[in-house]
C-alpha cells in the first residue's frame, strides 16, 4: 500500500469520529430541549397559600351566587361596582355585570377581578339585550357590560376582611374564616333531615335539623363578637347578665324576617351569614343565638315547638317567673325567646305562651344527629 492511501485512510478515520461527535451532540442538544419543554409542561406543584387562596375564592364566588345567605353589603365589599349575575356551577363559569362606566374605568375593573381578561367572553347586544348564548341581561343604567368567564379565571384577594356595622361595634370577618363556615369547618354539621316516628296510617313528620348550622366554640370571628359584648367587666363577671346581654344583642339587632317565616322552604344560615345580612326568622335567629352561646361555653339546648324553635338555657340564678320553663336530664331550662325584642329570661311573658310550653323535640347541637322526643323521649331517624 502507498504512502498516499495510508494517510488518505486516517483522514477518512478521522473524519468519521468526528461525525460521529456532532452526531452525539446534535441528539444530546435535541434531548436537553425536548426534556426541558417536558419539564416546564409538567404542572408545577402548588404551594398551600396558593391552594388556600383558591378555596377562599371559590368560598366567595359560591356565596356572592346567594345573596339570601351574603347580602347586598357583602357584594358591594367584594365587587365593587359589579355585580354578581349567575353561577353555572357543572362548567364552573361566573357572569359578572358592570354599569355604564369610561374604558379606562372597567379595564381596571377586568384587570383587577380577573387573571387573563383573553379568557373573558363578553356579551353582544341586541334589542336592548345583552347576550352570552342562552343567557340575557337587559341593557339598562344599571347594566351596561355583560361578561362570562370560568371561576378558575375570577381573581379575589384572600386576604380581605369585611365589616359590617352594629350598634356599638363592626362584625369582621375575613373571607378564610368565611371559608371555614362554607366548608362546614365551624359548625357541627350533620344530616340535614330529622323524622319523626309516627304510626304508620299517619303521615310522617320531617324537619330540618337545625343543629347542623350552630358554630362550635373558638370560632374567631364570633369570639370578637363577644368580646364585644362583654367587654363590661360588670356583664362579663355575672353569668346571667352575659346570656341575657347576648339574648339582648340578636333579639334587638337582628331584624325579624316574616318572608323567611312564611316562605314554604326552609332557610338556614350559618351564623356568619345571619350577621352579614342582618336578618332571620326563628330558625335563624337561634341558629346566632345558640352559636354565639357557644362561644361562652354556655349551657343550652334548642327546644322544637309547634312552627316554632328556640334556645332555652340552664335556670342558674334566672328567675322563672313567666312559667317558660323545660326539665332536661333532671335540669331545668329557662326560655331565652330571640325573636320578641327585649325578652328578659325567666321576666318577659308572651302572648302565645302556650306553644313555648308545648314542646315536641329537644337537641343538644354538641350531639351530632342526635334529637329525642320530647313526649316518648325516642331518638329521631335522619337522613
Amino acid at each position: 500500500m502507498s504512502s498516499s492511501s495510508l494517510f488518505d485512510s486516517e483522514s477518512q478515520k478521522s473524519s468519521s469520529w468526528k461525525m460521529l461527535l456532532i452526531g452525539f451532540l446534535v441528539l444530546v442538544v435535541v434531548f436537553g430541549a425536548a426534556f426541558g419543554l417536558y419539564w416546564r409542561s409538567i404542572p408545577k406543584e402548588k404551594t398551600d397559600e396558593e391552594r388556600l387562596a383558591e378555596q377562599i375564592r371559590d368560598s366567595t364566588v359560591l356565596m356572592l351566587a346567594q345573596p339570601t345567605f351574603s347580602g347586598d353589603e357583602f357584594a358591594k365589599q367584594i365587587l365593587g361596582k359589579a355585580r354578581f349575575q349567575w353561577l353555572d356551577r357543572k362548567k364552573r363559569e361566573a357572569y359578572f355585570s358592570y354599569p355604564p362606566a369610561e374604558a379606562a374605568e372597567f379595564d381596571e375593573f377586568l384587570n383587577k377581578y380577573f387573571a387573563d381578561p383573553k379568557k373573558i367572553e363578553m356579551a353582544t347586544e341586541k334589542n336592548g339585550k345583552l347576550l352570552i348564548g342562552d343567557f340575557s341581561l337587559a341593557l339598562s343604567e344599571n347594566n351596561k357590560y355583560f361578561l362570562k368567564t370560568s371561576v378558575d379565571n375570577v381573581r379575589i384577594d384572600p386576604h380581605q376582611t369585611l365589616s359590617f356595622p352594629f350598634k356599638g361595634f363592626d362584625y369582621t370577618l375575613s373571607l378564610e374564616e368565611m371559608k371555614g363556615y362554607t366548608d362546614d369547618t365551624w359548625v357541627y354539621g350533620g344530616k340535614l333531615v330529622a323524622e319523626a316516628s309516627t304510626e304508620s296510617r299517619k303521615p310522617r313528620i320531617i324537619f330540618a335539623n337545625h343543629g347542623i348550622m350552630v358554630a362550635k366554640p373558638g370560632e374567631p370571628s364570633l369570639k370578637r363578637v363577644v368580646d364585644e359584648l362583654l367587654k363590661d367587666e360588670t356583664i362579663a363577671n355575672d353569668r346571667e347578665k352575659r346570656v341575657q346581654r347576648i339574648l339582648d344583642f340578636v333579639s334587638n339587632e337582628i331584624e325579624y324576617s316574616y318572608t323567611e317565616a312564611v316562605s314554604p322552604r326552609e332557610t338556614l344560615k350559618r351564623a356568619d351569614e345571619i350577621l352579614m345580612t342582618r336578618i332571620g326568622d326563628c330558625s335563624n335567629k337561634t341558629i346566632l343565638l345558640a352559636s354565639l352561646l357557644e362561644q361562652i361555653g354556655e349551657d343550652y339546648i334548642l327546644i322544637y315547638c309547634p312552627r316554632h324553635i328556640t334556645v332555652a338555657v340552664a335556670q342558674g340564678n334566672f328567675p322563672n317567673d313567666n312559667k317558660l320553663d323545660f326539665t332536661y336530664e333532671n335540669k331545668k331550662y329557662l326560655i331565652a325567646e330571640s325573636t320578641m325584642p327585649g325578652f328578659q329570661i325567666g321576666k318577659s311573658r308572651v302572648q302565645q305562651s302556650d306553644i313555648l310550653n308545648n314542646v315536641n323535640y329537644v337537641q343538644s347541637p354538641r350531639q351530632i344527629d342526635l334529637i329525642f322526643d320530647a313526649k316518648s323521649y325516642n331518638y329521631l331517624n335522619f337522613w
